[in-house]
C-alpha cells in the first residue's frame, strides 16, 4: 500500500502541511475546525500514523527554494541571496539554490527538482514564467517572487519603478535637463503583460516626467538593447557601453542619460571616458540599484533599490505563509530612494539656450 505523506494528509483535511504539523506535534495555533478535520484524517490514516509521525519527526528543518534568474556574481542576485539566507537562518531554515539562467524550460525542470526534495516554498528571483509559478502554487507549495509579479496568485515583492525613475528624472529636470536620453531593454510596445513590466514601468515613468515638463521624446533619445551574457556570468558592462556610443551618434545634443540599471550606467560611463566626454560637465548620468554605483569613477547618482531587504522580505513573507498557514497572493513593495553622487549636475548650456 503506498505511503502516505504529510500532503496526502494534508489534502484530505483541506489544510495545509504545517497545520498538519502543529496538530501531530500539539504546538502551535490550529482552529477548532480545522484541528477536527485534520484529526479525521489522521484516523482514516490510522494504520499508516505512525510513517506520518516518522516523516515529521525526521524532518528537524524546513527548506526553502530559491531559483535564480541570473548568476550569483551578479550584483543584484547575490545580495537578494544574502537576504534570503539571512532570513531563513533567522528561523532555522535551509535554502536551496538553482538557477534558471532565464530560461522558463530550465525554470521547470528547476521547480520539479525543489518539488520532488519537498521543499516547503519557493522563492523565484526573478520568475521567468508565469506557469513555473503556477506549477509551484498547483503543488500546495508557497511561492514568492521577487522584482516583479508574473503569476497573480503568488506573493511578490517588489519595488515601485514608477515611483523610483519619477524621483530621478525630477532630480535630472530639476538641475535643468531637458534633452535626456535612455539606455533600456526592449518590451513589446503598448503590452501590458506582465513579462514586460519592469522594463515597461521604467521607460514609461522616463517618457512621462519628460512630457510632464513639456518635452516630446524623440525616438533618437532611446536605445533598447538585449544584455548578452559576457565573462563573468553577467550581461550588462558591454551593452551599456555599446549602446552609449549608439545613443551618441543618433543623438549629439544630449546633456543628460538614464540607465535602467547601474551596470548599463557603469558601461556609458567607460564608453563617454573613452570618447572623452566630461561627466558631469558635459553629461549626466544616473543609473538604477546602488550596487557597485559608489565605487565608479566618478561616483554615480542612482536608485537605490534594496536588494538585501527584498530577499530578507520574500524569505520571511515564505516562512510567514508556510508556519502561519497564512494566505498568500499579495504584493509587497520595498522603498527605493535617490542617491545623489558626482554623475549628475546643471547642463553646461541650458535647455533655453541650446
Amino acid at each position: 500500500m503506498r505511503e502516505v505523506r504529510l500532503k496526502d494528509v494534508a489534502a484530505l483535511a483541506g489544510v495545509s502541511i504545517a497545520t498538519v504539523s502543529r496538530v501531530v506535534h500539539g504546538n502551535g495555533y490550529v482552529s477548532a475546525d480545522a484541528r477536527e478535520r485534520v484529526e479525521e484524517a489522521l484516523r482514516e490514516s490510522s494504520y499508516r500514523l505512525n510513517t506520518v509521525a516518522q516523516e515529521l519527526r525526521r524532518q528537524k528543518t524546513i527548506t526553502l527554494g530559491l531559483i535564480l534568474h541570473g548568476e550569483l556574481s551578479h550584483p543584484f542576485v547575490g545580495e537578494v541571496v544574502l537576504g534570503a539566507e539571512q532570513a531563513a537562518a533567522e528561523h532555522g531554515f535551509n535554502v536551496l539554490l538553482f538557477n534558471a539562467r532565464g530560461d522558463a524550460d530550465r525554470e521547470r525542470e528547476c521547480v520539479e527538482a525543489l518539488l520532488k526534495r519537498r521543499v516547503d516554498g519557493i522563492i523565484f528571483t526573478t520568475a521567468v514564467h508565469a506557469k513555473n509559478v503556477a506549477l509551484t502554487l498547483d503543488a500546495g507549495v508557497r511561492a514568492v517572487e521577487i522584482e516583479r509579479r508574473l503569476c497573480a496568485a503568488a506573493t511578490a515583492v517588489v519595488v515601485d519603478n514608477n515611483a523610483a525613475v519619477t524621483e530621478a528624472m525630477r532630480h535630472l529636470i530639476g538641475l535643468g535637463h531637458r534633452t535626456i536620453g535612455f539606455l533600456g531593454e526592449p518590451f513589446p510596445h503598448g503590452s501590458d503583460n506582465a513579462a514586460a513590466g519592469i522594463p515597461k514601468e521604467r521607460f514609461d515613468a522616463f517618457r512621462a516626467a519628460l512630457e510632464a515638463c513639456g518635452q516630446e521624446l524623440d525616438d533618437s533619445q532611446i536605445v533598447l538593447g538585449r544584455y548578452p551574457r559576457e565573462q563573468g556570468g553577467w550581461g550588462g558592462l558591454e551593452a551599456g557601453a555599446a549602446y552609449m556610443r549608439r545613443l551618441l551618434g543618433q543623438a549629439p545634443g544630449l546633456t543628460a542619460v538614464f540607465a535602467v540599471s547601474d551596470l548599463v550606467a557603469a558601461g556609458a560611463l567607460q564608453a563617454l571616458y573613452e570618447e572623452g566626454i566630461r561627466v558631469p560637465e558635459q553629461l549626466s548620468v544616473v543609473g538604477f540599484d546602488d550596487t557597485f554605483a559608489r565605487y565608479l569613477a566618478p561616483p554615480l547618482t542612482t536608485i537605490r533599490q534594496p536588494m538585501f531587504d527584498m530577499g530578507y522580505k520574500a524569505a520571511s513573507l515564505a516562512i510567514s505563509l508556510i508556519t502561519e498557514d497564512a494566505p498568500g497572493g499579495f504584493v509587497e513593495f520595498c522603498p527605493t530612494r535617490l542617491v545623489i553622487r558626482e554623475t549628475t549636475a546643471p547642463p553646461a548650456v541650458s535647455a533655453s539656450g541650446a
